[in-house]
């Protein structure tokens, strides 16, 4: 029309109260403004068409339906309508410039926005509303034709669910009874197997061997919990390997079956132990026919086991290197309820107040750990876990989830960092210091992430999960080894060097100190889940705070410490 002079100057002129509408492919200015276009040319430029297709598949234009008639003329009877109704005002008419690339960029505003809420994530074709999800797609009939299915809402999915599967409820019934057995004998694997790990250690290692076995422990501990919390925090439906296996639920049980295997055969191929030899065959003259000895073919030399000679060893006690007596001279006692029953009821008072501060501090731990995640998800991001799957609430909630899973991977990184640094630690602040620092950090970062609920503020302040979780994995276990060594030596020098091997045996109380850990679990499952559900979760961090601030007095003060 400008080239028939016929612009909106010109014919407003004569009439104020025109409406100029003009509709072009790539606007009145630009390097584009002069080039001509197609349909699938202005999704291509407005990035529309990037987000259109299956997944794997090429990008597809929608017949000419979304550029040339949505972007286009839709949005520009709508800037016409618009100038109608401000003439009604005015009485001035309006130069209405519209075009298909900016038109359809604005027709999908929804989409960007989405992508910068974390939202609309995953590749093309794997997402709610673009064919992703099983109940918002389409599927082939048996007459070869095709059906559409959109069971987004929660009681259009359970209709839908109801009319493919004969008897749902019993189903999911099914579903959460294995579920749960399964959790239980997995859980019962993983947390008791600890108390037997440092009971061996206790009883084969030197002193030393003790304290560097129980920072391995929480070092490999924390390295563990990192890699667990890595698997949860990826994406995994996005990777190859999630559409290989199915979901990202079969992703994490794949890896945690593979490690699982790994470290198990890798147990199984570990040093053996050395067998007992009969001590009335084949003697070496220097032997002592009172003293046992152990076979040394393959003996492999580490901490305080001295270098085999002449294919024997003798076994060395850590502290005075006294020869074991022949076992056919030894009384064999049978351990029972009852004489179990009664070594706990008459533990000695500090080992009493160390398994109470034990139980203080997996309280608290346990307080936040278990319900963090939820607490990124509601507090943090502030999402809703129980409203629609297809809401924005609920979306949003399991992105807090996916930045939990990572605040807790920060929170077992640190943890094996700051083992690695308990030792030399020690010799400055000693257990005592590093104990009531563990506990002191830890009170005072959860109580920070209750009172600003910031996602940086709370990833950074995760560090000192990490510094609690070391603490409670160490140091009250190099307290009972201390308890243990004092003790021998008070009784080898009443007793003139010998040993008695019916005192209470360090096994026991590794069992008595990890039993806390369960009890804990039982208190934080039965008590703190109530007050979730009734206060929120912002209740589980004040909660953790104050018990952890608790444990720092009570550490500080009812605690006994050997030098």
């Amino acid at each position: 029309m400008e080239k028939l002079q016929l612009g909106p100057e010109i014919l407003q002129r004569e009439n104020p109260r025109l409406i100029y509408a003009r509709l072009s492919g790539f606007g009145q200015s630009g390097r584009f403004s002069k080039t001509a276009g197609h349909d699938i040319n202005f999704l291509a430029l407005s990035g529309v068409l990037s987000k259109i297709g299956g997944s794997g598949e090429n990008p597809y234009a929608p017949l000419n339906l979304l550029a040339d008639f949505g972007g286009g003329a839709l949005i520009c009877t709508l800037g016409i309508l618009m100038a109608l109704f401000e003439r009604t005002r005015s009485g001035k008419g309006q130069v209405i410039d519209a075009n298909m690339v900016e038109g359809t960029a604005y027709l999908s505003s929804f989409l960007w926005h989405s992508l910068q809420m974390g939202l609309w994530e995953n590749p093309r074709g794997q997402n709610l509303l673009d064919g992703g999800a099983p109940f918002y797609t389409t599927y082939r009939t048996a007459d070869g034709g095709f059906m559409a299915v959109g069971a987004l809402e929660p009681q259009f999915y359970k209709l839908l669910i109801k009319a493919l599967i004969a008897d749902p409820r019993r189903k999911r019934i099914w579903a959460i009874t294995i579920t749960m057995i399964g959790v239980v004998f997995f859980d019962f694997a993983a947390d008791f197997i600890d108390g037997p790990i440092k009971a061996y250690l206790f009883d084969v290692c030197s002193y030393e061997d003790k304290e560097r076995g129980l920072h391995y422990h929480a070092f490999f501990t924390g390295f563990g919990g990192a890699l667990g919390y890595l698997l949860g925090a990826i994406d995994w439906a996005h990777l190859e390997i999630g559409r290989v296996l199915g979901s990202e639920f079969q992703v994490m049980f794949f890896f945690s079956a593979l490690v699982l295997t790994l470290c198990f055969i890798i147990h199984l191929c570990s040093i053996p132990e050395a067998p007992l030899r009969d001590v009335t065959k084949d003697i070496p003259p220097q032997q002592a026919p009172q003293d046992f000895l152990l076979s040394s073919d393959k003996m492999y030399q580490y901490g305080s086991i001295e270098k085999a000679k002449n294919g024997y060893v003798n076994p060395e006690l850590a502290l005075q290197g006294e020869k074991t007596p022949n076992p056919s001279k030894q009384i064999s006692k049978t351990m029972t309820m009852t004489s179990l029953l009664r070594v706990l009821m008459n533990m000695p008072s500090h080992y009493l107040c160390l398994c109470i501060s034990h139980f203080i501090g997996w309280t608290a731990f346990l307080s936040n750990m278990l319900f963090f995640t939820d607490f990124m998800g509601q507090i943090v991001y502030h999402g809703d876990p129980y409203s629609a799957h297809n809401s924005t609430e609920f979306l949003i909630y399991e992105r807090g989830v996916e930045v939990g899973c990572w605040g807790l991977c920060i929170n077992s990184v640190f943890s094996s960092l700051y083992s690695y640094f308990q030792k030399p630690l020690v010799s400055y602040i000693g257990l005592k210091g590093l104990y009531f620092t563990g506990y002191l950090l830890f009170g005072l970062g959860t109580g920070f992430i209750g009172l600003f609920p910031n996602v940086y503020s709370t990833l950074a302040l995760c560090t000192m999960f990490g510094v609690m979780s070391s603490t409670l994995y160490t140091v009250p276990f190099n307290l009972i080894a201390k308890y243990h060594r004092e003790e021998q030596e008070k009784r080898q020098q009443a007793r003139g060097g010998s040993l008695d091997s019916g005192e209470r045996g360090q096994g026991l109380d590794c069992a008595v100190l990890t039993c806390m850990v369960q009890l804990a679990q039982i208190l934080v499952g039965g008590g703190l889940g109530f007050l979730v559900n009734k206060a929120g979760s912002v209740i589980v961090v004040i909660t953790a705070s104050a018990l952890a601030l608790i444990g720092c007095c009570f550490v500080a003060l009812f605690v006994r410490y050997v030098d």
